[in-house]
């Protein structure tokens, strides 16, 4: 079973995102997240860069500043945050971008095309917000 896996970059973008969902009116500052959540300050500072041109955080500099969501999370989906840290949806066998052995003779092929093709508009579908409630569920459960 193909499994998609996930760069640390992508594991600290949403981690970061979730923890400015989580407190929205708090600014957070690149230094507090990174000692926060064990991520390397600069490599942070980076992905906090890349979500900022995207649109998807802003910041504030000086002494009350710091980085906050853009939009409401209900407004941010999964699919633009891939997107802005430059993250690979699933791949799965057999997708046109993947080389086939039996190329294109393939009576599975569409199977996979189409699973990948609904895991991309789950992404389109799935918001910051929904991550957040899901985090929420997960808190509550564990107790």
């Amino acid at each position: 079973m193909a499994r998609m896996t996930l760069t640390k970059r992508t594991d600290y973008g949403l981690r970061i995102l979730y923890e400015l969902a989580h407190r929205p009116d708090h600014r957070h500052s690149a230094r507090a997240l990174a000692t926060e959540h064990e991520v390397p300050e600069a490599f942070l500072r980076k992905i906090l860069m890349d979500l900022r041109q995207a649109g998807i955080v802003a910041a504030q500099r000086g002494r009350t500043g710091g980085y906050r969501l853009a939009a409401d999370p209900e407004e941010i989906m999964l699919s633009s945050v891939l997107k802005a840290l430059n993250s690979q949806v699933v791949r799965l066998p057999c997708t046109a971008d993947m080389p086939c052995e039996r190329d294109g003779d393939c009576p599975v092929r569409p199977l996979w095309r189409y699973l990948e093709q609904r895991f991309a508009e789950e992404l389109d579908r799935v918001s910051l917000a929904f991550v957040l409630e899901l985090g929420e569920q997960e808190k509550v459960v564990s107790r």
